[in-house]
């Protein structure tokens, strides 16, 4: 059986590394391939691979995705940006969230952010809790 990692061993690991398109493994990843990751090494579900596909997509495909109105528990959070999903990440608790942040043209990498940071710089984020059928 798989020992499973705290939020903060995963945030230690996990902090600093490289941003890759549709990658979700311990030497690169997308904001989605992150939220992939950590359901899997720190809450012990499975989701699969990182959909090779635009975000807004993968979430309007993924029906085992369900917003909900509170940060408790094993939740994603989602930027929407004129009407789309454009960013997402995991609260690590009320005021901080892990996201890895770039882009095919400028780099970035995992990073840790104040809520309060993330809701002036993207406006509207939602909160999703993950609910596999």
């Amino acid at each position: 059986m798989k020992t499973l990692m705290t939020p903060q061993e995963f945030a230690a690991r996990a902090v600093g590394l490289p941003w890759a398109k549709w990658r979700s493994d311990w030497q690169a990843m997308d904001c989605y391939g992150l939220v992939i990751l950590w359901f899997r090494e720190v809450l012990g579900i499975e989701m699969g691979e990182v959909p090779h596909t635009d975000i807004a997509t993968g979430l309007a495909n993924s029906p085992e995705w369900e917003e909900c109105d509170s940060s408790v528990g094993p939740v994603m959070w989602m930027a929407w940006v004129g009407g789309r999903p454009a960013h997402c990440g995991v609260f690590l608790d009320q005021r901080r969230a892990i996201h890895a942040e770039g882009s095919e043209v400028q780099p970035g990498s995992v990073r840790i952010t104040r809520v309060q940071a993330l809701q002036r710089t993207y406006g509207h984020i939602r909160l999703y809790r993950y609910t596999p059928c």
